[in-house]
């Protein structure tokens, strides 16, 4: 074990008089793989936890089991919960005013060579939270009755380095400006103990997910079953068969088709329509979670547990990232299905990079951002550092940008949200507009699907991702949305197919986890 946060520097840090939590870090060498599941972790954590993971490239894995503070809100009312005495408060405002107050009284000073999140909150937003940002009615029904946002507030947290094979073992303690020097000094030893059980705790996690009831035997088959070749047809058919749906797709279509009547009119440009299915589940959302990360790495994948409902995630779009100052966007708007062999894949791409219809939709959604980043940044920074590249996820294809912009002076992150929230990518233009009229079309609430997910830390940095690719978890049902961007030109039918090429890998890994999951069962049997 290594010790990252010197004495030395907690002494300075108390010094200094203005933060209110101090770090400190251990680290150790780790396997280089993952466990290939979770099962232990959750087995020990409370009913508010998390795993959040990069799978396209990323570096680190973030893991939270024991928040200290949780907060949960609805409309303007929250409760906030101290998780170790049980005591809930409850508090009034809109949403993004109620979590800046919430973490405002934590400050943590940044640690050298420390991974980007070290603590602070993880959660995220709804869809919704943007009523208390525009005026907005209220026509689709709020079927899932699901909070507009929870936060998670994390004192302890692990970090995974793939590429150095490290573990982190972070722990943040709180302390007084009048602390004495003997107090500081037990403080600093409390906190390395902590920092060392979780280590130990953790090498406990590696070691039942390699020798317990998952195996590395069964992981073997879980991957040579995944990689079986499987007709489109066929997952269609899945869907079909066992998904109920928001939207039928006449009806769908015919929300397509009003749409075009409303770009026709002149009130927008372009809408992005969703539709939900229900798949009913056999198996838990960690199961389900595990099969995503086999089949659908994606850069922004996430389980956000909670005690009524689980958010799993593989989305592969950021809404919004900011870090010393420096903001970005990743603005995703143009699909195409991945192709059967690497020609027409190629082929797919050509087509996607020259369809004037979906470099016309992208390049107005990019200027939508760097208008709304434009709000919160100093004057002259915004530009596109990336522009309409192709980036390749399992099923579908995607064209993407990026926006970036200098975080102005005395903005907070809760500003940054609040510039550009909900995405423009899964709204439309302009963005109020067609706010209005998916209320008007959709025929359920949104909830979680299109808000954001991620983390905010004690030194005002944040990540979030547009919360898409997403199964919400509740009461045995398993809800995927997903949606396609409607433009005059737009062909009902396509776009009905788009939603369908989307919900693939989140569909395929219900079914086969599933799938898996009975044939266990039929192999106890027989023994």
């Amino acid at each position: 074990m290594i010790t990252i946060t010197r004495w030395e520097q907690w002494e300075g840090w108390a010094a200094e008089g203005c933060w209110t939590m101090l770090p400190c870090a251990v680290k150790m060498k780790s396997d280089s793989r993952l466990p290939g599941d979770w099962a232990q972790a959750w087995n020990t954590a409370r009913p508010y936890s998390f795993v959040l993971e990069s799978g396209k490239d990323g570096r680190y894995t973030f893991l939270g089991l024991e928040p200290l503070s949780v907060i949960r809100g609805k409309g303007t009312v929250a409760q906030i919960e101290d998780t170790s005495t049980g005591h809930i408060e409850q508090v009034e405002g809109r949403p993004l005013d109620v979590l800046h107050e919430w973490l405002k009284p934590f400050k943590s000073p940044a640690v050298p060579g420390l991974p980007k999140f070290s603590g602070g909150g993880v959660g995220y937003l709804s869809y919704d939270v943007a009523r208390s940002l525009e005026r907005l009615p209220v026509m689709a029904e709020d079927d899932l009755q699901i909070d507009d946002y929870i936060w998670m507030r994390m004192e302890e947290l692990w970090v995974f380095d793939h590429e150095l094979e490290e573990v982190y073992a972070i722990v943040h303690c709180p302390v007084g400006k009048e602390q004495s020097a003997m107090s500081l000094a037990q403080a600093f030893e409390r906190a390395k103990r902590r920092a060392s059980l979780m280590l130990d705790r953790w090498n406990e996690i590696i070691h039942e997910a390699k020798h317990g009831t998952i195996a590395e035997k069964t992981r073997v088959r879980q991957m040579s079953l995944a990689a079986r070749e499987v007709s489109s047809a066929e997952w269609d058919r899945l869907l079909e068969r066992s998904a109920s749906v928001s939207f039928a797709q006449d009806d769908f279509e015919a929300a397509v088709r009003r749409v075009q009547e409303y770009i026709a009119a002149g009130d927008v440009f372009q809408v992005n329509l969703s539709l939900r299915r229900g798949l009913p589940l056999t198996v838990s959302p960690e199961e389900i979670y595990e099969w995503l990360r086999l089949l659908n790495p994606s850069p922004y994948m996430g389980l956000l547990r909670f005690p009524d409902f689980q958010l799993v995630s593989v989305s592969p779009e950021l809404l919004v990232k900011l870090e010393q100052g420096k903001m970005a966007t990743r603005p995703i708007a143009g699909t195409r299905r991945r192709g059967a062999t690497p020609e027409e894949d190629e082929a797919m791409a050509q087509e996607l990079l020259s369809s004037e219809k979906e470099r016309a939709e992208h390049i107005m959604l990019v200027d939508l951002l760097r208008n709304d980043l434009g709000r919160v940044s100093k004057f002259g920074s915004v530009r596109a550092s990336e522009l309409m590249v192709i980036e390749y996820y399992s099923h579908v294809m995607h064209l993407v940008s990026q926006v970036e912009g200098l975080l102005d002076e005395g903005k907070t992150p809760f500003d940054v949200i609040a510039a550009v929230f909900p995405g423009g990518t899964i709204t439309g233009a302009p963005k109020v507009r067609t706010m209005e009229i998916i209320e008007e079309l959709e025929p359920v609430a949104r909830g979680p699907y299109t808000g954001a997910m991620g983390w905010i830390d004690y030194n005002g940095n944040m990540e979030l991702n547009i919360i898409i690719r997403t199964l919400v978890v509740k009461d045995g049902v398993g809800h995927i949305q997903v949606g396609a961007g409607i433009v005059i030109d737009s062909v009902p039918y396509r776009e009905y197919r788009e939603c369908h090429n989307k919900a693939r890998a989140i569909t395929m890994a219900v079914g086969l986890s599933q799938e898996f999951a009975a044939e266990g069962q039929r192999q106890g049997m027989k023994l």
